[in-house]
């Protein structure tokens, strides 16, 4: 079973790594912003770890959804904070999991501002690391997803020198191999 950290807010209510827990008891409200640690970087994440939030209240409690730009608050007026808290637990627990999952070619394009042909070429001589593919079917045709270390991705974020470094490098390199067609 995945162990959560569980520390005591000034509100005395458990504390929870991702959702803000400490309105709960007065106001029964939880506040909910993607950290970069658990999207990577990525607006795409973002984007879903707030819908996951928004849906595990919505399927389970009466409650009224706020979205702000970035951020959502929950509020149940009229559910207990024991069902609160609960619902926050598995709110917590499918965050994690978010967490976990690998950021795609997308992603990694988004989070490191490059282009498809960068991310190309520097995953195939080794300077952008992979952590290997996901397969799936689309009708009778298997496509395959790249996917990429999370840390290594937020590393290379926090280093931006390091990506304006490999594209001066590159800047000699041709894109295309092609030899121009002859002038006759």
């Amino acid at each position: 079973m995945h162990r959560r950290d569980e520390t005591r807010t000034d509100a005395g209510t458990l504390g929870y790594p991702y959702l803000k827990t400490s309105n709960v008891a007065a106001k029964r409200t939880v506040e909910f912003v993607p950290s970069r640690q658990l999207t990577s970087g990525s607006t795409q994440k973002a984007i879903q770890a707030i819908r996951l939030v928004t849906r595990v209240f919505r399927r389970r409690l009466e409650c009224v959804v706020t979205q702000r730009s970035g951020s959502v608050a929950v509020t149940c007026p009229e559910a207990a904070e024991a069902d609160i808290m609960q619902v926050c637990a598995i709110a917590e627990q499918r965050l994690a999991r978010l967490q976990q999952e690998l950021p795609t070619a997308k992603m990694v394009e988004e989070i490191l501002a490059i282009t498809p042909v960068e991310r190309r070429r520097w995953s195939k001589d080794g300077r952008l690391p992979n952590a290997g593919q996901a397969l799936f079917s689309q009708g009778r045709k298997q496509v395959g997803l790249f996917l990429y270390p999370p840390n290594a991705i937020l590393q290379l974020a926090a280093h931006p020198d390091q990506i304006a470094d490999w594209r001066r490098r590159d800047s000699g390199t041709p894109t295309f191999h092609r030899q121009s067609p002859s002038p006759h």
